[in-house]
C-alpha cells in the first residue's frame, strides 16, 4: 500500500471493512478495454485479500538474476507505477521497457505484450 497515496490506502481499508473485513474489490477496468473483454473480465473478477497490499516484501541478499521493468503508458491519473518505472529506468541493473497499454495489457494488448516478453527473455544475461 505504500505505493498509493494516503487517500487510496484509506479507501481500500474502508472497502475491506465494508465487505468482509479482509478483501477489497478490484480496481475499475481500464478504459482501453473492449466491450467483449469487459464482459469476459467482469465474469471472472473476485475480491482480493487486502493483505496483498499491506504485507511488506523484504528482499534480502544480492539479486543476481536479470531484471526487467515494463511500464504501461496508458496510466490512471494517480500514475501509481511511475516512481517504480523511473527508478528502474535510471538503474543500470535493470532493463527498462514501455508498452502503449493499460495495466491490464494481458487483456488489452496481448500480442504486443507477448512480443515484448519474448524480447525480454531473448536478451543476453
Amino acid at each position: 500500500m505504500d505505493a498509493n497515496p494516503p487517500t487510496v490506502r484509506q479507501r481500500m481499508q474502508e472497502a475491506a471493512k465494508a465487505a468482509d473485513g479482509w478483501r477489497v474489490p478490484s480496481n475499475p477496468i481500464p478504459p482501453d478495454t473492449s466491450e467483449a473483454d469487459v464482459k469476459w473480465i467482469s465474469e471472472r473478477r473476485v475480491l482480493q485479500s487486502i493483505k496483498c497490499f499491506e504485507q511488506p516484501l523484504a528482499m534480502r541478499g544480492n539479486l543476481t538474476l536479470p531484471r526487467s521493468y515494463v511500464y504501461f503508458t496508458r496510466v490512471t491519473p494517480a500514475d501509481t507505477f511511475r516512481p517504480f518505472a523511473e527508478r528502474a529506468k535510471n538503474d543500470p541493473n535493470w532493463h527498462y521497457y514501455e508498452l502503449d497499454a493499460s495495466h491490464s495489457a494481458h487483456v488489452t494488448a496481448p500480442e504486443a505484450l507477448a512480443r515484448l516478453l519474448q524480447t525480454i527473455v531473448s536478451q543476453p544475461t
